[in-house]
């Protein structure tokens, strides 16, 4: 038994780590040396990275395949990886099993714009957004606005591609009050308004961001479910998930879901992001991520283990049910530690989020959970608590150097 994961940052370590646990051997693929590839349950493989070598990458995938005797699972776990397998999918599933869908529902669901025309069309629950040349046809009622990246990352065979991301990374979403904000905005950045559109704003920080995880087979059929909310991201605003926990959502939510997967024919792992409205309540589509997400290690805590199903759904190695996440709201939680430590002591404060700094005594008591995963630190996988322990303290050493020399 034999699964390729790729990228092997703390998204693909859970992966790493739950499949190696159940006995398959796992390699790691990174173009650089990311926390995941230190696992003990990981052999690494320094690989091109498809974001601006996309076909060294998938010819680097074609030489690798006839080594093994029976086909291992692909795993990517982030954009630019998933697009380059979906876009290849048919010559690699010669020697593979491609957990991923094919390039159309990929296409569809990586170009924002485009998936939410479809959304609104087929009558899911999504915000409105315009692309920058229409910009001047957006009603002022649509007001605030957030401007974001059509995509944050893709495959290419272009070394502007990874140039792009990183000014995208940055500029990952601007909340835009008015159109004078959105004049200025429009004359900043003008170089790059090709690759933005300006979107309805749904009120609410990161905490009001929803997940809905699924595994889908190759009839499009969800095979299993895991529903949870962000309880910590950063930035507090719009940022990456630093504490989430298991809860339960709507149940037309989840049917949602299963019908969007169904109408565009998804296979694999997938995130649905959720944001909900501070004011009205409702439940808004942001994004699908066509692919595992930075928390699917909560997974497996809460008894639906994303990893295994596709794993065993693919290989065939196992008859999979339909199984979602049933256990009570908040009884277990996902966390990156350290960065969060970080985060509620000094770094909320900082950005002028003062309502979510914490004593070290109230951010040990905001984790309190029924079970607690840990992102950095498994007793099973010390070198990665090491690893990470020391990345942290030379990102604390850089910033008071930066500081002492401001």
């Amino acid at each position: 038994m034999t699964a390729l994961v790729f990228n092997c940052h703390y998204n693909g370590l859970s992966i790493i780590q739950e499949l190696g646990r159940r006995g398959v051997d796992v390699l790691a693929l990174d173009c650089v040396r990311s926390v995941g590839t230190y696992s003990r349950y990981a052999h690494y493989y320094q690989c091109p990275d498809p974001q601006v070598a996309e076909s060294e990458f998938i010819k680097f995938l074609m030489q690798l395949g006839p080594q093994f005797r029976q086909k291992p699972v692909l795993f990517p776990t982030n954009d630019h990886w998933a697009v380059a397998v979906s876009r290849h999918k048919e010559i690699l599933s010669q020697y593979y099993f491609p957990c991923v869908a094919d390039y159309s529902a990929v296409q569809l669901v990586i170009e924002k714009q485009r998936f939410h025309d479809w959304a609104l069309a087929n009558g899911y629950p999504a915000p409105r957004s315009w692309q920058s040349d229409v910009a001047r046809e957006i009603p002022d009622e649509s007001f605030p606005l957030a401007a974001k990246p059509e995509y944050r990352r893709i495959a290419s065979n272009d070394r502007e591609t990874g140039d792009r991301s990183r000014v995208f990374d940055q500029m990952r979403l601007t909340v835009l009050k008015n159109r004078e904000e959105l004049k200025a905005f429009e004359q900043r950045h003008r170089n790059l308004l090709p690759y933005f559109l300006f979107q309805e704003y749904v009120p609410g920080l990161s905490d009001s961001m929803f997940t809905v995880g699924i595994y889908a087979d190759r009839q499009h059929k969800v095979k299993g479910m895991f529903t949870g909310r962000k309880v910590r991201g950063f930035p507090p605003d719009i940022g990456d998930c630093i504490v989430g926990q298991v809860e339960e959502m709507p149940g037309e939510i989840k049917e949602l879901v299963k019908s969007m997967c169904k109408e565009i024919g998804y296979h694999g792992i997938a995130e649905f992001e959720f944001k909900r409205d501070t004011i009205s309540g409702q439940y808004k589509i942001i994004e699908i991520n066509p692919r595992s997400w930075s928390w699917i290690g909560i997974t497996p805590a809460c008894g639906v283990s994303l990893p295994w199903i596709a794993y065993a759904d693919l290989t065939s190695i196992e008859n999979v049910s339909y199984v979602e996440s049933a256990v009570p709201m908040g009884s277990v939680k996902y966390v990156k530690i350290l960065e969060d430590m970080k985060n509620c002591l000094y770094g909320y404060r900082r950005l002028g989020f003062h309502g979510w700094n914490m004593t070290p005594l109230q951010w040990w008591k905001s984790l309190r959970a029924k079970k607690i995963v840990c992102a950095e630190f498994a007793k099973d996988d010390v070198l990665i608590g090491i690893r990470a322990s020391y990345y942290f303290l030379k990102s604390i050493a850089a910033a008071l150097i930066r500081r002492g020399s401001a």
